[in-house]
């Protein structure tokens, strides 16, 4: 639009620049004929007056002949003069009109050379702000970003936000979940934030039992091996896992479908792990030892040492897209059969707790 524009008034410069010459040539023409006009009078003028002194010489009648065929009488000298002083006033009038003609034509010109400048000038201060507002724009989009994923804001914070310690292997430190599964369960997700104590192995965090089946749901870690997940006591090798970091662990009894995550990131996966089978209702919930029987009958060589926090089951498979939320503590989902809270959490034999936030 700026371009059509500028485009508009350079063709209507050119056009008064080409009538402005146009004019003056025709001025020019004019003010050459008139000149032999003034020429030719002044000729006849001065040999009139010549005459009309009575500058006789010899041939005093050869000049009355010529007076006689190319001088006037004083009448119409006085009517030639007064012609020419008409002429001359029209010529001078000719000349101011022609001057003052070209001077408004180069007062328009003049008006259209500013005019362009202005808008030229219009134009570059438009892009030099648009520049300015564009990078204003830019930075503050990438302050934005910056901020959400680095900023204190990042991460909601946990409303219970606190740890349980096992600091040595016993058969008596235990936590004890104030729940119990209501009804059977086809599928689940278990999330929960480890950091175990020295030594190999951290044993078990977590284990639920049923009547007639005590390794209904295990989490466990022997020795040196990858941390293994039991359902109805049978057990698929999840993943390596290492110390203060997520893991996450999904189930679904169709196909016995299985997959283990660390940190947010898939470390694990396979099939056939009790496949068909139902998490049966009515259980124990226990956190850091492994349960020979309903609730009790520990072994101190199979206990957690270590921390854990924020537990959470869900009787559903998470997507992993979930999962990576939760574990980057972009949303803080809870389970709907545990919920991490000191209110859900029973400590017996000794279990410190303690203030903690996983997300900080």
């Amino acid at each position: 639009c700026s371009s059509s524009s500028q485009h508009g008034i350079s063709d209507e410069a050119k056009a008064t620049i080409l009538h402005l010459r146009e004019s003056l040539v025709r001025q020019k023409e004019t003010i050459l004929d008139q000149r032999e006009t003034i020429r030719e009078l002044t000729a006849k003028l001065t040999l009139c007056e010549s005459f009309g002194r009575g500058h006789h010489d010899d041939n005093h009648h050869g000049k009355s002949q010529y007076l006689g065929k190319h001088c006037f009488s004083p009448e119409q000298t006085g009517k030639t003069l007064q012609a020419l002083k008409e002429r001359l006033e029209n010529l001078q009038v000719g000349r101011n009109s022609s001057s003052s003609y070209s001077s408004s034509l180069r007062d328009l010109l003049q008006h259209k050379i500013n005019e362009i400048k202005v808008s030229n000038c219009l134009l570059k201060i438009s892009v030099e702000l648009l520049e300015v507002i564009l990078l204003r724009n830019a930075i503050l989009f990438h302050s934005l970003l910056f901020s959400s994923l680095t900023g204190p804001n990042k991460k909601p914070k946990n409303p219970d936000a606190f740890q349980i310690g096992f600091p040595m292997r016993t058969n008596y430190m235990y936590g004890r979940i104030k729940c119990t599964l209501l009804s059977e369960i086809f599928a689940l997700t278990v999330c929960l934030w480890l950091k175990g104590g020295s030594g190999p192995g951290i044993g078990t965090p977590f284990s639920y039992s049923v009547p007639g089946q005590a390794n209904e749901l295990v989490l466990i870690e022997w020795g040196n091996n990858p941390m293994e997940l039991l359902v109805n006591d049978k057990v698929k090798k999840s993943s390596n896992y290492k110390t203060g970091f997520v893991t996450v662990i999904t189930w679904s009894t169709r196909d016995g479908m299985w997959e283990a995550y660390l940190d947010g990131v898939k470390r694990g996966s396979g099939e056939n792990l009790s496949p068909w089978h139902s998490i049966k209702p009515g259980g124990v919930f226990i956190l850091g030892q492994e349960q020979d029987t309903l609730g009790g009958r520990f072994d101190a060589t199979q206990s957690f040492v270590g921390e854990m926090s924020d537990l959470q089951l869900w009787s559903r498979v998470l997507t992993s897209t979930e999962i990576y939320n939760k574990v980057s503590c972009s949303s803080h989902l809870s389970g709907d059969v545990i919920t991490w809270s000191e209110s859900m959490v029973e400590l017996h034999g000794g279990v410190t707790k303690y203030p903690f936030d996983p997300c900080h």
